[in-house]
Formats: C-alpha cells, sequence, structure tokens
C-alpha cells in the first residue's frame, strides 16, 4: 500500500489538471459542442481520487469503480479484448427469388467466396492490426481505450458514455489528441456521444454510419468497459437492432420503379399533398379510424360498421378486402407499396363498382394501374425517394412536404396521411404489429386466408417477442417492430395528436391503450361525403409542375449520371494493394455519391446510387474479410469489382431503357 507525499499529489494533480485543459482544446477544435459543455462543468456523482495504493481512481457513491490499479487493469481487459474481441459481422441473405438484378449479383460476388471456400476463422485483430470501426460503450478513465490504440489501428471509432462526469474524469487521465489524429490519419472518425438512451446510442450510431458509410458495418467491433443499468441496455439493444444498421438502404432498381411511377402519375393528373397551412380541414376535430389488417380486426369489425358515418375511415392495404365484405365503405383507401405486383392484390379484392365510389390516397411510388382502379387517386410524397427528389428540382418542399414517416407499411402511411391532412384524434383498428397466435396473424377475412390467393398463408414465423397492448406479449416481426417504431416516431413529432391503440397487438409508445367498447358515444358526421370530398380538393394539387416537360427534363439528368458513374468506377478501377487499401477507395466513393445529396438539382442521383453503392461495399468488404491469404483475398476483390463496376453500367442502360419506353 503507498500513499503520496504532499508534493506528490500536488505534482500527480497538476499533471491530471494539464492533460484535462489539453483535452478541453483538443475538443474545441473537433467537437466544440463538448468544450462547451466542460467549460464550466462540476461533477456532482463521480469524482476522481487517489486509492490506497496512490493510484488514480473513480469514486461513484462512495465506493471506487476499479477496485485497484485502474490503469494495468484496464490494460488487461483490452489486451482480453484483442485476444477474443465482441464483434457483429453483416451477412446477405441467400434465400429469396433474384427477382432484381441486383440480388443475382450480391449472389454471384457470395458464390465466388464460396468457391474459395477461405479459412475464416482467424481473429481479424491479429492478422490486420486493424479496426474499420469500433463502437465502445463506458469510457471508464480511458486507459482502456489508450491500450486498444496501442495494440491496433482504429479507423472509426465511436464512443458512448452515459455518465458525463465518467467522461469528465476521463478527460484528466489520457489524451484523446493523438487518438483522433490517428483516426484521421486513417482516413475515419471519432466520434464520442455522451448521455441519452440505449436507443439514443443505436440511432446515433445510425447517424454516424450515413456519415461514413454503411459497409463499416460489415465488422464492427463492440467493446463494453464496465457494467451498470445503463450499459446493459446499451448492449443488449445494439444487438437487437442491428439489423436496423444493416438493411433497408434502397437500391438503384426500387428507384427505377419509383421515377416511372411518379412520373406516370403526375403525367396521370393526380394531385399531390400541400402543407396544412395551404387548406383547412374542417373535419379535422372529428375522429377517425385507421383499419388494418391485423387479427384484431376481426373482434372490431361490428363496431367499426355501426360507427361508420360517425368516423373518418382510413382503409390500409388488404383490410379493404373484409371491410367491403361487411359492407363498410371506407372514405379513403391507402396504399404505398411500388411493386407493379401489388395491383394482382388489389384485383383480387372484388367489389370493383364499390371501388370506383372509394378515393385512393397512396406514396407517389404506386403503380398508376392500381390507382386507375379508384374513383380518383391523391398522392402523399414520399420523403428519400427518387421520383420525389426529381419532383423537388421543380416543386416548392415548403408547399408540397414530403410525408415522414410513412413507411414501411401501409398502416404508416395511413396515419401519416391523417396527420399531414390535419386530423387530430385517432383510433386504430387492427393495427397489431404483431399477433398472438402464429395462425391468426391477420383478419380472417383477408386475402391471407382466401386458399389458392398469391397471399395464401396459413401460419407466420416471428422474429421476436415484444410487449402487448392489451396482452402481456405478442409475437411479431423485423418489419412490423420497424412498422411500429416509425408510428412512434410520428406521434413524437406530432404531440397534438391524440391516438387510441384500440388492437389487440403490439403496444405503441404515445398511443392509448383503449378496448373499443370504451370509446363511448361518437356523434354522426352530416353530409361526410361532400366534406371528404372538399378536403381532398383543398388538400392536394399539382399546380407547380402540371404545364413542365418532364420527361425531357429527366433526360438531362441521365446524361449526368452517367457521368457520375464513370466516375464511381474509375475509384476502384486501379491496382488493388490490400483489403485496408479497399477501404479507403470504399470510403472515397461514398464521399463522392454524397456530396450530391445536399444539393437540389443532384439529391435524385445521389438517390440512386447510394442504397446500391452500401449494399455492394458492404457485401464485398464482409467477404473480403474472410480471406487470410492476401493474394486469394485480392482475386476475389477484383472478381467483385469487376461485377459492381457492370452492374452500375448496366443500371444506367436499364433506367435509360425504361424512359425511353414511357415516353412512347
Amino acid at each position: 500500500m503507498s500513499q503520496l507525499s504532499n508534493l506528490e499529489l500536488d505534482i500527480q494533480t497538476k499533471l491530471l489538471r494539464a492533460t484535462f485543459l489539453t483535452n478541453m482544446a483538443v475538443m474545441k477544435k473537433f467537437m466544440p459542442e463538448i468544450f462547451e459543455f466542460y467549460q464550466n462543468y462540476t461533477p456532482t456523482r463521480a469524482k476522481l481520487t487517489f486509492d490506497h495504493n496512490g493510484e488514480i481512481n473513480m469514486v461513484s457513491e462512495g465506493s471506487l469503480v476499479y477496485e485497484s490499479h485502474a490503469k494495468a487493469n484496464s490494460y488487461k481487459q483490452a489486451e482480453a479484448f484483442y485476444e477474443e474481441p465482441r464483434l457483429f459481422s453483416y451477412s446477405l441473405s441467400k434465400d429469396g427469388k433474384n427477382k432484381y438484378e441486383h440480388e443475382s449479383a450480391l449472389k454471384e460476388i457470395y458464390r465466388k467466396r464460396e468457391q474459395d471456400n477461405p479459412d475464416s476463422s482467424h481473429n481479424l485483430l491479429k492478422h490486420e492490426q486493424h479496426i474499420d470501426l469500433l463502437t465502445m460503450i463506458g469510457v471508464g478513465l480511458g486507459f482502456h481505450i489508450e491500450r486498444l490504440f496501442q495494440l491496433v489501428d482504429v479507423r472509426c471509432f465511436y464512443l458512448y458514455e452515459p455518465d458525463p462526469d465518467c467522461f469528465f474524469c476521463a478527460m484528466h487521465c489520457i489524451d484523446f489528441g493523438p487518438l483522433i489524429e490517428r483516426c484521421f490519419s486513417l482516413g475515419g472518425a471519432f466520434t464520442i456521444k455522451l448521455g441519452g438512451n440505449a436507443n439514443q446510442y443505436v440511432n446515433g450510431l445510425h447517424t454516424f454510419l450515413v456519415t461514413h458509410g454503411f459497409f463499416n458495418v460489415s465488422r464492427f467491433f463492440n467493446y463494453r468497459h464496465y457494467y451498470s443499468e445503463a450499459t446493459d441496455e446499451t448492449f443488449k439493444r445494439i444487438y437487437e437492432l442491428a439489423y436496423r444498421l444493416s438493411s433497408g438502404w434502397g437500391f438503384f432498381e426500387d428507384e427505377i420503379i419509383s421515377v416511372d411511377h411518379t412520373l406516370a402519375n403526375v403525367d396521370a393528373g393526380f394531385p399531390i399533398i400541400l402543407s396544412k397551412d395551404c387548406f383547412k380541414n374542417v373535419l379535422a376535430d372529428r375522429p377517425v379510424f385507421i383499419v388494418g389488417n391485423g387479427p384484431s380486426l376481426d373482434e372490431t369489425m361490428s363496431y367499426i360498421k355501426q360507427n361508420q358515418n360517425k368516423a373518418v375511415i382510413f382503409s390500409c392495404g388488404t383490410a379493404l378486402k373484409p371491410l367491403l365484405d361487411a359492407g363498410i365503405t371506407p372514405d379513403f383507401h391507402i396504399e404505398m407499396e411500388r411493386s407493379v405486383e401489388l395491383f394482382e392484390w388489389v384485383d383480387a379484392i372484388g367489389h370493383k363498382e364499390k371501388l370506383k365510389q372509394i378515393n385512393i390516397i397512396a406514396l407517389n411510388t404506386v403503380y398508376t394501374k392500381i390507382l386507375k382502379l379508384f374513383k380518383t387517386a391523391y398522392l402523399l410524397s414520399k420523403p428519400k425517394d427518387g421520383g420525389m427528389d426529381f419532383l423537388y428540382e421543380h416543386l416548392n418542399s415548403n408547399k408540397y412536404p414530403a410525408v415522414d414517416a410513412c413507411n414501411p407499411t401501409v398502416s404508416n402511411a395511413a396515419t401519416a396521411a391523417a396527420v399531414y391532412l390535419g386530423f387530430e384524434t385517432m383510433y386504430l383498428f387492427g393495427v397489431d404489429y404483431g399477433w398472438v397466435d402464429e395462425e391468426h396473424h391477420h383478419s380472417k377475412g383477408s386475402i391471407y386466408y382466401q386458399k389458392g390467393s398469391l397471399a395464401e398463408r396459413k401460419t407466420m414465423a416471428a422474429d421476436m417477442k415484444v410487449a402487448g397492448n392489451f396482452e402481456k406479449e405478442v409475437s411479431t416481426t423485423q418489419h412490423f417492430d420497424n412498422s411500429r417504431a416509425s408510428l412512434e416516431i410520428l406521434l413524437e413529432n406530432n404531440p397534438y395528436i391524440n391516438c387510441f391503440n384500440c388492437s389487440n397487438g403490439a403496444n405503441v409508445q404515445l398511443t392509448k391503450p383503449l378496448k373499443y367498447t370504451s370509446i363511448g358515444e361518437l356523434n354522426t358526421i352530416d353530409a361526410k361525403p361532400d366534406l371528404v370530398e372538399s378536403l381532398l380538393n383543398s388538400a392536394f394539387s399539382l399546380d407547380e409542375i402540371c404545364d413542365l416537360n418532364l420527361n425531357a427534363l429527366f433526360d438531362d439528368k441521365l446524361n449526368k449520371l452517367e457521368k457520375v458513374i464513370k466516375n464511381i468506377v474509375e475509384v476502384t478501377s486501379v491496382k488493388i494493394e490490400s483489403r485496408l487499401h479497399l477501404t479507403q477507395l470504399f470510403s472515397n466513393q461514398f464521399k463522392y455519391v454524397a456530396s450530391f445529396k445536399s444539393k437540389k438539382e443532384t439529391q435524385v442521383i445521389y438517390r440512386f446510387l447510394q442504397g446500391s453503392l452500401n449494399y455492394f461495399h458492404s457485401n464485398i468488404m464482409t467477404n473480403a474479410y474472410c480471406y487470410q491469404d492476401k493474394e486469394q483475398q485480392l482475386d476475389y476483390i477484383n472478381y467483385a469489382l469487376d461485377i459492381f463496376h457492370s452492374h452500375l453500367f448496366w443500371l444506367h442502360s436499364k433506367l435509360s431503357e425504361n424512359r425511353r419506353l414511357t415516353e412512347k
């Protein structure tokens, strides 16, 4: 046991203070928001101390955070991680029908790896002495970070510390400047996230990947320094929600469909939703029934029918058939899928004459032939969409706003439509986002139980269990869970909305669980059809683009796109020295494409390319990691890049061909 003399204590204290001031200068240069936060900061819970060994330590709530030898034990922890690292691996689904060319191309580069059959059991840290992406939960006194950076090169580093007191202490103990500079010298980034909760950590990581490239998710290492309720929850959430970081990127062929359908819908004269400032909804205070096709719709169908003249009814996708079969005519039908195959689903509903009495509200990407089955169609502007990005070059985005939280399922499009139309009270029926019984996964009257139909499905496989609205828990899928989260975002951004969840499915935050039997008496809406028609006429318009020659304008865009693709291909048409070299080239490609995102006149080019870039980068990088032999690895990389380059040129040809056919 060692005690510090007064002189030693004074020297050590001054050294700690000097390190803190050095770090504050570093933060002022690189992370000014952290500098501002700590400029006049006083810790309240965790503080620095010298322990019984005379070594620097941290005390929290009267107890030492490190039992002893904080630096030495932190070094040992980093060395143990180096020996057996925790990491998340991106993988390509090998299922599917190869409906799109990009699926075939991605599977071809996967098959090459299968044929090579490399020994992928090696420890990447020891093999390469390099980490493309390291996420760390818990800063402690920072010594483990210092040691890990000594052991390996870290290109991109993302640190999450839920307790600002801890990071304040760490800034007295290690020098962050060289660590930050090291990441920058490798073409990477150094990010610090302080405070917040587990979901904010995951969202922050998503923002990081949006900025620096999703290919970094191919192998990201996850390091947890200490155990606490906050870090336990964060560590758990990163693995639960990792699928959100490695999917849903979109791809070029999807955007080709979007452009084709969007321009065809505008050409057909279907108007686009206006900002709420441009119209008045006289029905705003009347209740809206959002009717999904979840299994609990069956028990509420009679209630909806009895009250159909007392609420504005939004029918979601496949819920339309059971509604019409029950004698309920919705005021609006909602669709959001862009696939041409959706036409067969909608056409199979029957009730052809009844459809001609119903207005459809759909995302701009929905196939025009589907919209023409209904009375008339009205368009919602899908955000982050190639078709709308092109239109926004000629539309005022303040007057014609993108409709946020309108996907990934049709119930999201319906709830978003209701909010953007100015309604204030919603009741959810059959919006279950899950099921209690795997054989009762949708309404029994829907196409899913129609023998011989395209959608016939006896059971549904669950990905997870989540808290229920009325039950303790329900089964759900990642897709439904994403949809639930999207609705929560919509309600969070529009706190004035009263949303009552009458569905026996997943619990949705910011909704109020309410059995339909407890809703109470609703008042009849007099002259409802006339009021609905008046709302549609005032809330949608095409004024700003109806006289433009959009096809001619798009031809010019095609020429610019061809030049961009040639520039992208040129970046990786060089002699590849190593996988690390490829990482830098992919980063350069990603930054080049990302540069088009912020400019109105090039945003559609970004939208076309970013998804395909993410998928090819991530899959090529994931497979390249598996090779220990450098020559075999380089052979694989060159093979995969040839397929990548060919696919990009094919995409441009495909888009050009589609536009020529459409113009005819």
